[in-house]
C-alpha cells in the first residue's frame, strides 16, 4: 500500500471507514429547501454558503467518516464556457461539441472560475471536526468528454465513440486538455483543505476495450503525476464505473491509492485480481437502501465486510445514493459497519 494511504488510514480510522457517494441532498428533506435558495443548479454550486450547508447536511443524520463537498463534475465544462442546464427529471443538457472544434479548449483559468468551490472547502475544513475527512472530486476526462460531445447523458454515447474512432488527434487533444483542467481542479481542492481526492469516470464502461488504456487509464495516471509534481500528497480514489475486467489494469497502472468498485464487482474476484497494494472502496448496491424492509440488506453488508476484513477498505455504495433511498436504511447500514468486529 502507498505510504500516503497507509498513513491516512493509520491516522484517521480505528475501524472500517464509511461514507456514501451523493450522501448530501436528494434523499434528505432539508436539501430541497436549501436548493430553492439558488436560481439554478450552477448558481447553487457557486454559492459558498449553500455548498457548505449542503455538504454538512448528511452529518446531521449520519455518523460518517467524511463529508463530500457539494459540487458537480460538469463545473469544468461550465468553466470552459460550455452552455449547461440541469433539467429536472432529465439531467444535464450541454451545448454539444463539434468534432475538430478547438476554439475554447485552451487557456481557461480553472482557479479563478471555481473560486467559490475553493472558498467552500477552506471554510469547511476549518468548521468540520478534524476526525471528519473532507473529500474533493472531479470527473475523469473521458466522462467529461462524453457529456461535452453528446450534449447530454446517453445509453451508448455513440457520438463520443464516433469522435474517438474518426478523429483520434482531435479527441486526444480534448482528453489532454481536460486532464490538465481536472488536475488543476483537484490541486485547488487539495490546497484549500480537502483530505481526499476522487476521480469519477462514470462512463468508463463506454470506452471500447482496445482504447481503455489510452482513455481510461493514461489520463488518470497523467492527472496524478501532475499532482505529485506539485507536491500534492493527498490519497486519490479512482472510480472507473462498471469497467469490468479493465479494473485489473486500472488498479495497477492508474496510480490511484484506492479503487472504488460498483455493485456488479464480485469482491472475491477483486481480492484475487486487483492490485493488493491499494485500498478498495465499495460496493453496496444503492438500490438496496430503497425497500422499507429488505430481508437481504444486513446479510449483504456483513458479506461485504467479511470479504474485505483483511484489506484496507472503505465501506460505501457502488454508486450514488438515490433520491428514494430511506434514511432509516442508511442508518442501519452505518450501525452494522460501526458494530462490526
Amino acid at each position: 500500500m502507498s505510504d500516503v494511504l497507509s498513513d491516512f488510514f493509520k491516522t484517521k480510522y480505528s475501524g472500517v471507514p464509511i461514507w456514501f457517494l451523493r450522501q448530501a441532498g436528494r434523499h434528505i428533506p432539508e436539501y430541497f429547501d436549501i436548493r430553492k435558495k439558488a436560481n439554478n443548479f450552477i448558481d447553487f454550486c457557486l454559492n459558498t454558503k449553500l455548498v457548505i450547508e449542503s455538504t454538512k447536511l448528511p452529518l446531521k443524520y449520519y455518523n460518517l467518516d467524511a463529508a463530500i463537498v457539494f459540487s458537480d463534475i460538469l463545473m469544468i465544462p461550465w468553466a470552459m464556457n460550455r452552455y449547461i442546464d440541469f433539467i429536472k427529471g432529465v439531467g444535464p443538457k450541454l451545448q454539444p461539441m463539434i468534432p475538430n472544434e478547438t476554439k475554447i479548449l485552451k487557456n481557461v483559468n480553472i482557479f479563478e472560475k471555481l473560486r467559490p468551490l475553493e472558498m467552500s472547502i477552506s471554510i469547511l475544513r476549518k468548521e468540520l471536526p478534524q476526525s471528519t475527512s473532507l473529500i474533493g472530486f472531479a470527473g475523469a476526462p473521458w466522462t467529461l468528454a462524453c457529456y461535452m460531445i453528446e450534449g447530454q447523458s446517453s445509453k451508448d454515447f455513440i457520438n463520443t465513440r464516433k469522435a474517438l474512432w474518426n478523429s483520434n488527434k482531435w479527441f486526444m487533444e480534448l482528453i489532454d486538455t481536460l486532464s490538465f483542467y481536472v488536475a488543476e481542479k483537484l490541486e485547488m481542492q487539495a490546497n484549500a483543505g480537502a483530505d481526499v481526492l476522487m476521480i469519477f469516470d462514470s462512463w468508463s464502461h463506454m470506452i471500447p476495450s482496445n482504447f481503455f488504456k489510452e482513455y481510461g487509464i493514461k489520463p488518470t495516471a497523467k492527472i496524478i503525476n501532475i499532482l505529485k509534481s506539485k507536491n500534492i500528497k493527498k490519497p486519490i480514489i479512482g472510480f472507473p464505473f462498471k469497467a469490468g475486467s479493465s479494473l485489473i489494469n486500472y488498479s495497477y497502472e492508474s496510480n490511484v491509492d484506492c479503487i472504488a468498485l460498483d455493485w456488479t464487482v464480485n469482491l472475491n474476484w477483486a481480492n484475487k485480481n486487483l492490485n493488493s497494494s491499494i485500498a478498495i472502496q465499495g460496493n453496496l448496491d444503492p438500490v438496496s437502501l430503497i425497500p422499507f424492509n429488505s430481508c437481504h440488506l444486513e446479510n449483504i453488508v456483513l458479506s461485504i465486510l467479511n470479504n474485505m476484513k483483511d484489506n484496507r477498505f472503505i465501506f460505501s455504495v457502488g454508486h450514488g445514493l438515490t433520491p428514494d433511498c430511506k434514511i432509516k436504511n442508511v442508518k442501519k447500514v452505518i450501525d452494522i459497519v460501526r458494530n462490526y468486529k
